[in-house]
């Protein structure tokens, strides 16, 4: 056999494939309308089964449909879907039972021929336009055979053959519509598979339960899978996090929240593990009830580390202008040292001068020790060790510490507002505490111990916020992008270490600080901490 007559029996067999890419829910519904016209048939037949000649034969016929159709369920229930040759099986074998039915009873008067044209609509919708064609020309072939025969016993030859035409119209019409039908769902379906498929990001759907129903090529490339080892699995064994904690797309259907670029590892398909940066959406119908969720998905392992490198370029940078700043601050304080131990030399009999000297002396380097705790606090790796901790009892002892400190401020008041619940984020309490304490002694030395304080703490559908809203002077628009420099200061005997040490530890904890205005006047510093994850 020649390659030509080969590709041909190719593209013939490839033509007659069936081609629903409906939901399953419509082979339920046909599967079931198939058994219900079988019971009723078999019913009739059981009635009328002494006054058919063949009545038992059509009896035996119906009960083997009757078997096909539940092994049709059965394969339907076990597999999510039913192959090519079942399909075409029982299509012929649902034709086979409309001819017998139309045979036995009466021929082309026979009540049932309608049920040619239910065949011909299944087999558009099923197989396909081409096979909807298919099974319209076997059905006017069969009417064909059946007008012949009783066309001597027409009294209107005319009337009796244009019955036989508009039938056979309506069975090509009925294929032409099912079929088209399912040729536009098709197409709409590859055309949607085209799009997805030619994304350079990875674009997973699963349904509420977290199943995967879809997923493109790309996210088959990242992972290392194929997808007939996705489509159907839980995604917890797909979007593993390498960490072992919860698989965000399952906290995001839990949770009934979405993630934005959010950044964890993954352990794909070949055993390596992966930087992902993954958004999820959630899906919902007219009535608001979740459906599914869209995930999509991009390797950020080579930006990763592309990142890594920037920020050792950056770190030495940081380090050049962090020690020109510490020496700058350290001049200060030596030289007003220096020059207090030359005035003592060269006055030693002068106790007044000796004592105004040597205060001078202790001050500098007290000040000199802040500079170099408050250097080395920054410089100070930030503990990895975590805890889940209630924010709600941190902000109670920051509350406690800043009355006690400033219990003497008779203009001063300090507030918290917080949930009744708790707040539970993973992190080191100590350094959080720290943070807190830092930033709400800067908010009153800002008000110079007078004025109203309120720390609140809002629970958000994302990340908890902490919030320092203060009376004083707030923030200049043109001091906000470097209020977290290190050494930057407006105090007179500031280091200018501290918000800086703030931003270090916040950011280390995976939050974010921000500083600003506020329209009633004051500053206003937020604070966003991640929540707890449910195994932490």
């Amino acid at each position: 056999m020649s390659e030509s007559i080969r590709s041909q029996l190719r593209a013939f067999y490839a033509a007659l494939r069936p081609q629903y890419d409906g939901p399953a829910t419509w082979l339920w519904f046909v599967g079931i309308a198939r058994i219900g016209l079988l019971l009723i048939l078999i019913a009739g037949i059981l009635l009328l089964v002494e006054a058919l000649e063949y009545g038992y034969v059509l009896g035996g016929i119906y009960l083997g449909s009757f078997a096909s159709g539940l092994w049709y369920f059965i394969v339907l229930r076990r597999e999510g879907g039913v192959s090519p040759t079942l399909t075409w099986t029982q299509m012929v074998v649902d034709f086979g039972v409309v001819v017998a039915t139309i045979s036995f009873t009466r021929g082309e008067e026979s009540f049932f021929t309608f049920l040619l044209v239910v065949v011909i609509l299944e087999a558009g919708v099923l197989l396909g336009l081409i096979q909807g064609f298919v099974f319209a020309t076997f059905a006017s072939m069969f009417m064909f055979f059946q007008f012949a025969a009783s066309a001597h016993l027409a009294a209107d030859p005319l009337a009796h053959w244009y019955n036989f035409l508009i039938q056979a119209i309506a069975f090509f019409f009925t294929a032409f519509i099912s079929g088209y039908w399912n040729q536009r769902l098709s197409r709409m379906k590859q055309f949607q598979r085209d799009i997805l498929d030619n994304m350079n990001s990875g674009f997973l759907i699963s349904d509420p339960k977290g199943v995967i129903i879809a997923i493109n090529k790309a996210a088959c490339d990242i992972l290392g899978l194929v997808e007939r080892d996705i489509v159907g699995r839980h995604v917890d064994g797909v979007l593993a996090p390498a960490t072992g904690a919860e698989c965000p797309v399952t906290t995001a259907l839990r949770s009934d929240t979405d993630f934005s670029s959010y950044e964890f590892y993954c352990e794909c398909g070949t055993g390596a593990s992966i930087l992902l940066g993954l958004t999820t959406n959630r899906i919902r119908n007219t009535q608001g009830r979740l459906t599914g969720l869209i995930a999509t998905f991009i390797d950020l392992t080579e930006m990763a580390r592309m990142r890594q490198e920037l920020q050792q370029q950056d770190r030495m940078a940081v380090i050049g202008e962090l020690s020109a700043g510490l020496a700058h601050e350290i001049r200060n304080p030596v030289a007003s040292i220096r020059g207090a131990m030359e005035e003592l030399l060269r006055h030693p009999d002068k106790p007044g001068m000796n004592e105004r000297l040597a205060k001078i002396a202790v001050r500098e380097s007290d000040h000199l020790n802040k500079i170099v705790t408050g250097f080395l606090d920054f410089a100070r790796r930030p503990s990895r060790e975590r805890q889940a901790v209630d924010l709600c009892e941190v902000i109670n002892d920051v509350l406690a510490n800043l009355q006690r400190k400033y219990d003497r401020a008779a203009g001063l008041r300090i507030s918290i507002q917080k949930p009744k619940d708790p707040c539970v984020v993973s992190c080191d309490p100590t350094q959080i505490r720290q943070v807190f304490l830092n930033l709400g002694q800067n908010a009153v030395e800002a008000m110079q111990e007078e004025g109203y304080l309120e720390i609140q703490l809002v629970e958000t559908r994302g990340p908890y916020e902490i919030r320092f809203n203060d009376t004083g002077p707030g923030v200049p628009p043109d001091k906000v992008a470097r209020i977290f420099e290190p050494f930057y200061t407006d105090k007179e005997r500031g280091v200018g270490m501290g918000l800086a040490v703030c931003l270090r530890i916040v950011n280390s904890h995976d939050g974010t600080i921000q500083v600003g205005s506020r329209p009633e006047g004051g500053a206003s510093i937020v604070v966003r901490l991640p929540r707890a994850s449910s195994r932490e």
